[in-house]
C-alpha cells in the first residue's frame, strides 16, 4: 500500500526522555542545582508549553533556547543567579550525545528498510538533532533526514512535508504514510498535507474530533498491522 514511510524522531523512535532527563541532570550539577524528578517535571512543562507555542509560530526555536531555562529559573526564584547563555549552550551539546532508541525501535527500522524507503522528519534544533542521527546505530538507513531547523519550517505547516515528499521523490501522496506521536505536529502536519497517518500512542490517550489519524497504534510492532504484514 505504501512506498515511504516518514518518521518523527522523538518519542516515537528515539527515547527523548531519556536524553532529556541526563542532560538537564548535568546541568544541575554544574550549576549547583540540587536534582529532584520534580523539578525536571517543572522544566518538561515549560518546554512542553513553548514548543506548542512554536507549532503555533509563537516563538522562534532560537528564542526557546534560552526562553525555557529563564522561565524554569523564574519559577525558582533565581533568575539573576545564572548565565542562561551558557546553560542553554551547554545543554544543547548534551542533549546532542543522547541517542537511545526506544525498545524495539532499531529491529523494526532495520526491517522495514528491507521492503520500504523510509524517511525521519522532526521539529529538533539542527545541532541537536544532527549529531543524535549521526552517532545513532540508525545512522544511514533512512533515505532523507529532515529537520525544521535546517528550513525554518516545522510541523504542522504542509511545506516540510511537501519538502519531504519532494526529497524522496514523490509524487502520489496516497504512497506515503506519516508516523508519529504527535497528534498536533505529527498527525495534524500530515493531515494538512494530504498524507494517511500513523499515531502512536503508547498511553491511549484520546484524541480531539478535528485530528482524527488514519490508524492508531499502541506498540510500535502494531506497525505491521497497519501495513498489512
Amino acid at each position: 500500500m505504501y512506498e515511504l514511510l516518514i518518521f518523527d524522531a522523538d518519542h516515537t523512535l528515539w527515547d527523548f526522555d531519556t536524553a532529556e532527563k541526563n542532560a538537564i541532570k548535568r546541568i544541575f550539577a554544574e550549576q549547583g542545582l540540587v536534582y529532584t524528578d520534580d523539578l525536571l517535571e517543572l522544566y518538561r512543562d515549560i518546554n512542553f508549553s513553548l514548543w506548542k507555542k512554536f507549532e503555533q509560530k509563537e516563538i522562534s526555536q532560537a528564542r526557546i533556547k534560552t526562553e525555557r531555562f529563564r522561565l524554569f529559573l523564574h519559577e525558582l526564584e533565581a533568575d539573576n543567579d545564572f548565565d542562561l547563555n551558557k546553560i542553554s549552550h551547554d545543554y544543547l551539546i548534551y542533549l546532542s550525545e543522547g541517542n537511545q532508541l526506544l525498545e524495539g525501535a532499531y529491529e523494526l527500522i532495520t526491517d522495514l528498510s528491507k521492503r520500504y524507503r523510509l524517511a525521519l522528519l522532526t521539529n529538533g534544533i539542527s545541532t541537536v538533532q544532527h549529531p543524535r542521527y549521526k552517532n545513532s546505530v540508525l545512522h544511514g538507513i533512512f533515505e532523507a533526514f529532515v529537520v525544521s531547523g535546517d528550513l525554518g519550517i516545522n510541523k504542522p505547516d504542509k511545506a516540510i512535508f511537501e519538502y519531504t515528499l519532494n526529497r524522496c521523490r514523490i509524487n502520489d501522496r496516497s504512497k506515503a504514510l506519516m508516523i508519529g506521536d504527535s497528534l498536533t505536529s505529527d498527525i495534524r502536519g500530515g493531515i494538512n498535507a494530504g498524507l494517511d497517518t500513523c499515531w502512536y500512542n503508547p498511553s491511549g490517550k484520546q484524541h480531539p474530533a478535528d485530528i482524527v489519524p488514519t490508524y492508531e497504534i499502541r506498540s510500535l510492532v502494531e506497525i505491521y498491522g497497519v501495513l498489512g504484514e
